[in-house]
């Protein structure tokens, strides 16, 4: 193999770069410190190379969080009833209820429960309370004014007595006058009941015809067409029924269907009004015992006060106006 020499330029090209190269390294070997001069550096002869820093983006703001509301205490107002009374009860019981059914938790299924236990043992201890007040005092005890149970039976039976001779006495000094038109299923079965009462009671019962036509079944064949009466006594609707007393009482009754029941109630009833017969003969065709009315007088005014007690007073002294108890025996009149 044939080997090539170099020529003398290029070689002393290449012994100059040399030396300036190991010139240069001496030089900045001369500026750098040893490595036992680098104490912070340790003894590691080999520094990894830092990563160039990456810039950190600032973090997106939170939205600050609103708390949610807390359940309103049961002290923080001062004008809300006080926990566990009766108004308190009404207010929160059933939102109590509410949170147990959307979370049914042991607990607040119990604390519903026991809430509702608290309120029924409240309404259980009120009832006893009102059935002791109630029998401790005449004035407020219905069973003085009208007994129940079988004892009701007994009384329903009197005052059916007494209204049946009230009845018959009206029917010796008063009739009745009977609106109708042929065309009017209620006027026809209107006319059925009228003929009960005149059988039974003896009532005079006088037909008129708006249109001047008869009524079905033959009732009452001895009808009268009218003459301008329904209009001057305001009759709008039929079967139309007034209570008539010559020579110049005349009461209404009733624009429409009536059983019999009802309208032997108003008969007695209308009567008792216009004054044909009295408060005492009207009582005993009622069934009670006594009708007692606590009537308070409101002509002077009432200052309500703060003590119960005191109030109670109030309204038992000026309770006033009492009906009389009245004797089964007093004699019917008219006046």
């Amino acid at each position: 193999m044939r080997l090539r020499r170099a020529k003398p330029r290029q070689t002393g090209r290449a012994l100059l770069a040399l030396g300036l190269s190991g010139a240069l390294l001496a030089a900045l070997a001369q500026d750098a410190p040893r490595f036992y001069e680098r104490s912070a550096e340790g003894w590691f002869w080999y520094q990894a190379e830092l990563p160039v820093p990456v810039p950190i983006p600032d973090p997106e703001p939170v939205p600050p969080i609103t708390p949610e509301p807390l359940p309103p205490s049961i002290v923080a107002d001062a004008t809300a009833p006080p926990p566990l009374s009766a108004a308190w009860l009404r207010a929160n019981l059933e939102r109590y209820q509410q949170q147990a059914i959307d979370d049914p938790s042991p607990t607040k299924v119990a604390l519903y429960l026991y809430l509702q236990k608290i309120a029924l043992d409240k309404a259980s201890r009120f009832t006893d309370a009102f059935q002791r007040v109630v029998q401790s005092d005449p004035a407020l005890d219905e069973t003085t004014r009208q007994p129940v149970g079988n004892y009701a039976n007994l009384l329903n039976r009197v005052a059916g007595q007494h209204r049946e001779a009230v009845l018959k006495a009206l029917a010796g000094e008063a009739g009745i006058w009977f609106f109708y038109r042929s065309d009017c299923p209620y006027c026809a079965a209107q006319a059925t009941v009228l003929q009960v009462l005149a059988d039974q009671q003896g009532f005079t019962v006088q037909a008129i015809a708006l249109d001047g036509q008869p009524l079905p079944k033959a009732l009452f064949p001895d009808f009268r067409r009218d003459a301008g009466q329904a209009e001057r006594l305001g009759v709008v609707s039929t079967p139309a029924l007034f209570l008539v007393r010559p020579p110049a009482g005349i009461v209404p009754l009733a624009q429409g269907l009536l059983s019999l029941n009802d309208l032997q109630q108003r008969l007695v009833l209308a009567a008792r009004d216009v004054g044909w017969i009295d408060e005492a003969t009207y009582a005993r065709t009622k069934p009670t015992v006594a009708d007692r009315f606590l009537e308070v007088a409101f002509d002077a005014p009432l200052d309500v006060p703060a003590d119960p007690a005191v109030f109670l007073d109030q309204l038992r002294a000026r309770a006033s106006g009492d009906a009389p108890v009245f004797a089964p025996t007093t004699p019917f009149t008219f006046e």
